[in-house]
């Protein structure tokens, strides 16, 4: 059987936790069959995962009794290896977004203090917005049933994420997707002065 294609990039990822929760993270990928091994530095250990597949390489910086993450970007190629990254930023109040993608619906989860912020779909009409207790609002490209404020707040999440996309493609010259984000922006921001004056 052909392995589905997962992908998971962890952004601005900063959580900190102590070494029994390091220790229970072990323990999961020892469940799953992981092989891991330690690399030090003077300030930080890298936790090395193997899960056969592929290998990752997690940062931990030192600080007292208790150990941190704190990455840019941390790309990851195994489902599993992203889900227990998830449960470490939802159980130890962890800060950050993940760019998921699959084969199918490729999604950007925001997390503040251990908590789903939002979740938004790219490349697809559905949109998800998640707040503290759990209260999900859907729509397809502006169902009107929403109040302004919250659609100015997805598409204000939109925009920083076309900006970051467009970053990119400013640094790898990619003029095809600079002018396509140039214009999905350009798109975004139309709207978002459409609907401020609903407000």
């Amino acid at each position: 059987m052909v392995p589905h294609f997962f992908e998971a990039e962890f952004h601005d990822l900063h959580v900190e936790l102590s070494k029994q929760s390091l220790q229970q993270f072990i323990n999961k990928m020892m469940e799953y069959k992981c092989s891991l091994y330690w690399r030090y530095n003077d300030d930080i250990i890298y936790l090395i995962i193997d899960t056969n597949h592929s290998i990752h390489e997690i940062p931990f910086e030192k600080n007292g009794t208790k150990l941190t993450i704190t990455v840019d970007c941390l790309k990851v190629s195994e489902e599993l290896v992203a889900k227990a990254l998830e449960l470490i930023m939802k159980e130890y109040r962890g800060s950050g977004f993940i760019k998921t993608y699959t084969e199918g619906p490729h999604y950007i989860t925001f997390f503040k203090d251990g908590v789903i912020q939002s979740i938004t779909e790219i490349h697809g009409g559905e949109k998800i917005v998640m707040n503290q207790y759990g209260a999900i609002i859907e729509y397809r490209d502006f169902d009107h049933d929403l109040d302004p404020e919250t659609i100015i707040n997805i598409l204000n999440l939109e925009i920083d994420y076309t900006l970051m996309e467009l970053y990119e493609s400013l640094q790898a010259l990619d003029n095809y997707a600079i002018k396509e984000q140039k214009r999905k922006l350009k798109l975004l921001s139309k709207r978002k002065k459409e609907i401020e004056q609903l407000l």
